[in-house]
């Protein structure tokens, strides 16, 4: 087998790995989802809701923080 078989040969086999590993995630996902209550999934998404809000907030205070340094900088 040359070696350009050979990669070809990793490549799919890889591919097909990565495909088995999303299709079981997904189904993971959904059994999760299934046995999960709703009161239990609005947590969750509440959860995640302020976690957003404060990476949201952390980001503009260091984009704002990164700015004023740019006009101080400039200023000198």
């Amino acid at each position: 087998m040359s070696t350009k078989e050979q990669a070809r040969k990793a490549m799919v086999e890889s591919r097909q790995h990565e495909e088995h590993v999303h299709e079981n995630m997904l189904l993971r996902s959904q059994e999760e989802i299934e046995h999960s209550s709703s009161s239990e999934l609005e947590e969750e998404s509440r959860e995640l809701i302020v976690e957003q809000r404060q990476q949201d907030k952390h980001t503009q205070e260091t984009m704002l923080s990164r700015s004023e340094e740019e006009m101080g900088n400039t200023d000198t």
